[in-house]
């Protein structure tokens, strides 16, 4: 018997050596020993930064070689040359190969832009760097999605979180055709997760990864006629539209959604959910006309995309605009079991477990909610003049930042944000002319890590301020103007991550190719099971025989 299982080890080595670069390339022109020796080379290569790899030794040439070491190649670097979340990697580098001379003499490295240093070799510290930090951003962005949720709160949650920590880019290169032009990492989720600057082909596909990674099914889709992408999911057993893209809106006008002053054009505060869980009628209605699948995202390798699900059947749910008895702009927060959320009508925290009637939080007197953001069990909430802080464990507001009576003659509070464990808080300096007419304004943003935030200790709230004088909090009742008019970041023709019909034409090719190696691959394993079968029936019978 120990001949037998020796006998059995070495053909499953002999198998296992035989097929090290066949997840890589089909048997063809180019002997898998060599093919093996060039992917040795090219991860040596990539590890060090280099920018070509010569094969001249190797004697490779013709147009046959040519085609399937640009399959080789393309298979190598989403492998090798990518920041990884699974099988969905951005690839960081592409390959041209150098048959200039009639045999293929070599390959070349070409690096995202991000990654080349000013003498134009590749920056590998740098590579190091995001790759550290991609994986620790999405390791957190996975734990939004927490196991109690409903799919319908693992959708919202990972919805808004995107739409927290993405702004949509602002360019000042165009073509000549007048199209805007971004760097190739906007388009990735390295863009996303490093920088926060990303357009709807990186929201969307992280969005998509991280629904399917939470268990609840979802692909990509595109259209062409709108240059646009976004994400269909699947709650309740049903399809649905989701666009975080046209959720995180832009203000062209220099103020945020709530009508404060602003210097730039994002509010991260701000979230709508004019796009979530549509229907293939209401986002028809929504200026998305048409859609079909895209390539960024496709587990189960759909062809057509899914019929959704009916019309309206979350209008009745809190996050929706739909809903008349709330009015929101801003994010909702997800702690504890609780959903937490701004509500303008009442001018008031609402507090709601899904399915279940809302719970009121009356803000202190005089103190009117803009912004909120949940962090462990804390609930932090923006006004013009305080940050409060609100224990949603022992149901108390404390105060833990505030300007002067006099810093609130001329400033206030006009953004707040709580990003990868950082709280964000910009100031606006406002000044008058002599008449007391505004002339203009200023902008300061700090940052504090929240482990200094959570140290801070309350301001007391004055008598009459945030307590009446049996000590119970009192709302105030407060007109808030309507929210800014939204821009959404989708109109613009640059908007998704531009496949050439040459590219399409390669995944495509390429998906047919690895179903094919997957077939080979499946039909090898199976061939070298029936000959260990046959083996060992034979040398069983032998060893009977001599028994």
């Amino acid at each position: 018997m120990k001949k037998i299982a020796a006998l059995v080890l070495t053909l499953i080595t002999a198998f296992v050596m035989s097929t090290g670069a066949f997840a890589l390339t089909t048997k063809s022109v180019i002997p898998t020993a060599t093919l093996n020796k060039i992917l040795t080379d090219y991860r040596s290569a990539l590890k060090s930064g280099e920018s070509y790899v010569s094969l001249s030794k190797y004697g490779i040439s013709g147009s046959a070689a040519e085609n399937e070491l640009y399959d080789f190649f393309y298979r190598a670097n989403g492998e090798l040359g990518s920041i990884d979340y699974g099988k969905y990697g951005d690839s960081y580098v592409t390959t041209t190969i150098d048959s200039s001379s009639g045999s293929i003499s070599g390959v070349t490295i070409k690096y995202w832009d991000r990654y080349l240093k000013d003498d134009g070799t590749c920056d590998m510290d740098r590579v190091n760097a995001d790759q550290k930090t991609v994986t620790e951003r999405f390791t957190a962005a996975k734990d939004i999605a927490k196991r109690k949720m409903s799919d319908v709160e693992k959708a919202l949650a990972l919805y808004d979180y995107i739409i927290s920590i993405a702004d949509y880019p602002i360019t000042d290169e165009f073509s000549d055709s007048g199209e805007e032009i971004y760097p190739d990492d906007v388009y990735t989720i390295v863009g996303l997760l490093c920088d926060g600057k990303a357009v709807c082909a990186a929201y969307a596909k992280l969005y998509a990864i991280l629904l399917n990674d939470a268990g609840v099914p979802a692909i990509t889709v595109d259209s062409d006629t709108i240059n646009h992408e976004w994400v269909m999911v699947k709650v309740d057993g049903e399809w649905y539209h989701c666009d975080p893209t046209w959720d995180d809106y832009t203000f062209e006008d220099g103020c945020t959604c709530l009508w404060d002053l602003n210097d730039d054009y994002w509010d991260r505060g701000c979230a709508g959910h004019y796009y979530f869980l549509k229907s293939d009628e209401e986002i028809k209605e929504n200026d998305h006309p048409d859609w079909d699948i895209s390539y960024s995202v496709n587990p189960d390798n759909m062809t057509e995309p899914p019929v959704s699900g009916k019309s309206g059947a979350f209008d009745d749910q809190f996050f929706s605009p739909n809903n008349e008895n709330f009015a929101c702009c801003t994010l909702m927060n997800y702690i504890n079991g609780s959903w937490y959320f701004i509500d303008l009508k009442s001018v008031s925290i609402v507090n709601i477990i899904y399915g279940m009637e809302p719970q009121y939080i009356e803000m202190p007197k005089d103190f009117v909610p803009k912004y909120s953001y949940g962090y462990g069990n804390d609930l932090y909430i923006c006004t013009n003049s305080s940050v409060l802080r609100y224990d949603t464990m022992s149901g108390k507001f404390s105060r833990i930042m505030m300007l002067t009576d006099e810093e609130r003659q001329t400033d206030s509070f006009s953004e707040m944000s709580i990003i990868n464990n950082e709280m964000s808080l910009t100031r606006a300096k406002y000044t008058f002319d002599e008449d007391g007419e505004y002339k203009d304004a200023t902008f300061q943003t700090t940052v504090y890590p929240m482990s200094e935030v959570e140290r801070m200790s309350d301001i007391p709230f004055d008598k009459g301020e945030g307590f009446d004088d049996d000590g119970s909090t009192v709302g105030k009742e407060t007109e808030l103007k309507e929210p800014a008019a939204l821009t959404r970041p989708g109109s613009d023709p640059n908007k998704k991550s531009s496949l050439s019909d040459e590219d399409k034409a390669a995944m495509e090719e390429a998906q047919v190719m690895g179903k094919r190696v997957g077939a080979y691959l499946y039909l090898g394993i199976a061939g070298v099971f029936i000959i260990i079968a046959v083996a060992a029936i034979i040398l069983t019978i032998k060893y009977i025989k001599k028994k």
